[in-house]
């Protein structure tokens, strides 16, 4: 598996672990102005590998500095209510999914990445009808590159 692919699958899975969530997909300006059929979730939190910076290491390897979005988004109208119930939070629950978000993957790493690190934190502004906020992590990843040479057997015959 290639170390995007770990670092996509592995955030996925973690942040599957948040009932809240009912959307979380690779971005694909699924809720970008103009789309004539937003998706049809109120709660959704999609993932973004940004630029990577790579740099060639011994053995074949490679390191590089990656950037993470995930951006969480909601329906508006959804800020007062959560499953059908008045928001006890004064209608500031989508912050405590925001935090949760950040507790869950603040130092999580993989096989092929180092811990995660948040390094910033903003509205994006998408539309009228959602409200959504990027979080953007850091990380080194690690990768194998094809061997410049192959080494052969010498049989030296007399």
């Amino acid at each position: 598996m290639t170390p995007r692919k770990e670092l996509f699958i592995k955030v996925k899975e973690a942040l599957a672990k948040l009932p809240e969530l009912e959307l979380i997909d690779l971005q694909r300006k699924q809720f970008a102005n103009g789309k004539e059929n937003y998706p049809s979730y109120f709660t959704a939190a999609l993932i973004e590998i940004k630029s990577i910076t790579w740099a060639m290491m011994v053995e074949q390897k490679q390191e590089g500095k990656c950037t993470l979005d995930v951006t969480f988004y909601c329906k508006d109208g959804w800020m007062d209510q959560y499953n059908n119930t008045a928001d006890p939070e004064h209608g500031l629950i989508e912050i405590d999914i925001i935090d949760k978000i950040v507790e869950i993957l603040q130092e999580f790493q993989g096989d092929q990445f180092k811990p995660l690190n948040l390094i910033n934190e903003e509205p994006v502004e998408e539309g009228d009808e959602i409200m959504s906020y990027k979080l953007s992590f850091e990380t080194s990843i690690y990768r194998s590159v094809n061997p410049k040479y192959i080494f052969k057997k010498l049989k030296i015959t007399k």
